[in-house]
């Protein structure tokens, strides 16, 4: 499952080894294998491996799907977990920021089993202070109590209030920080990884509204990162509530079209930034042969693969040949830091 810790346990009705389609794949080891990634399987199979020329090496957007939308939720709040069986049977991988310093929230066992399903625990901070001299303390504190209760690496955060102030620490300690801006993020752009954008739904706001965001990403070949707080009910007032079922409709509606890629803001941003880190390589080559080398970025997590496709010819890492999955690329395993394509 698409899971921003990289624990090990169940996946959404999968096993670590077999993640269920449509939904990512929980946490292991790094494979050369085909299909051995945690990424879902887009489309329904039967794409013959390309005969033509080697050449024309490039990586597919958003893992193979049409565009890619991130569920997320802030504040560790009451409603998150009074309502935690609706939205896990949802069926998608989900991504929870907690705010350590609601200590009776946050130390809910709700998060272990969450932890077990393979949604993705985040750092909200520990007292969601937008600004001032210990924030960045306060980040950490955060970070330690999410790793040593429920033992997972944190590598994603969501900055309280969307406050640009968190731009700096996240980039000594994250992959990624998710602002509030709404706007929708495209494969190689120039949108900030530590002020990554969001949409903030308004208070009962209509599943139309939600809808509507799915329309956009889908019709511009996008990713959009959706924030919710909470529920209507719950014992610590949701900022902005939405309705549950509303929620619930909003992202059945996204599954639907079976060309969203959905899973936790970890996994697409990883899948993101590790193909614009890929795509500014310049290969080198050696007599028929081309390598592309890259470096990764700062705290990205191990394990990830990128999808690629050729006109043709043969890849290689590590001197093994990569397989070809029919649902139409080959994965080509980020942590081996090169690829070769030979006739």
């Amino acid at each position: 499952m698409g899971v921003g810790m990289l624990q090990a346990g169940a996946s959404l009705g999968g096993s670590a080894s077999t993640p269920p389609a449509g939904t990512g794949g929980t946490p292991g080891e790094s494979t050369l294998d085909p299909g051995r990634s945690r990424l879902p399987a887009p489309g329904t199979g039967g794409v013959a491996r390309p005969a033509g020329a080697p050449g024309n090496l490039r990586v597919l957007d958003w893992a193979g799907f049409g565009s890619a939308v991130s569920y997320t939720f802030d504040d560790s709040n009451s409603s998150q977990i009074n309502n935690y069986a609706a939205l896990q049977a949802l069926g998608v991988p989900l991504t929870f920021y907690l705010q350590t310093g609601k200590m009776v929230e946050s130390n809910s066992a709700i998060w272990a089993q969450a932890v077990t399903d393979g949604h993705e625990l985040g750092n909200h901070s520990q007292s969601h202070q937008s600004n001032g001299p210990n924030i960045g303390a306060d980040t950490d504190a955060a970070t330690q109590f999410i790793e040593s209760r429920f033992g997972v690496t944190v590598y994603t955060m969501a900055a309280p209030n969307g406050s640009t102030a968190y731009g700096a620490i996240a980039a000594t300690r994250f992959l990624i920080n998710r602002g509030v801006n709404n706007q929708r993020i495209l494969p190689n752009d120039n949108s900030d990884p530590f002020n990554l954008p969001c949409f903030i739904p308004a208070t009962n706001a209509p599943v139309t509204l939600f809808n509507a965001q799915v329309d956009e990403l889908r019709q511009n070949r996008a990713w959009k990162t959706v924030l919710v707080h909470g529920f209507n009910g719950g014992t610590d007032g949701a900022y902005q509530p939405v309705d549950l079922q509303v929620f619930l409709d909003a992202v059945s509606y996204a599954k639907s079209f079976g060309d969203v890629w959905i899973d936790t803001l970890l996994e697409v941003a990883a899948y993101w930034r590790a193909q614009k880190t890929f795509t500014s390589v310049t290969p080198t080559t050696n007599g028929a042969d081309t390598t592309w080398t890259w470096t990764l970025p700062e705290h990205f997590p191990p394990g990830r693969f990128l999808r690629v496709t050729a006109d043709g010819g043969t890849l290689t890492q590590n001197g093994a040949p990569l397989g070809w999955d029919d649902h139409g690329y080959y994965e080509v395993s980020l942590d081996v830091g090169s690829v070769t394509l030979s006739p």
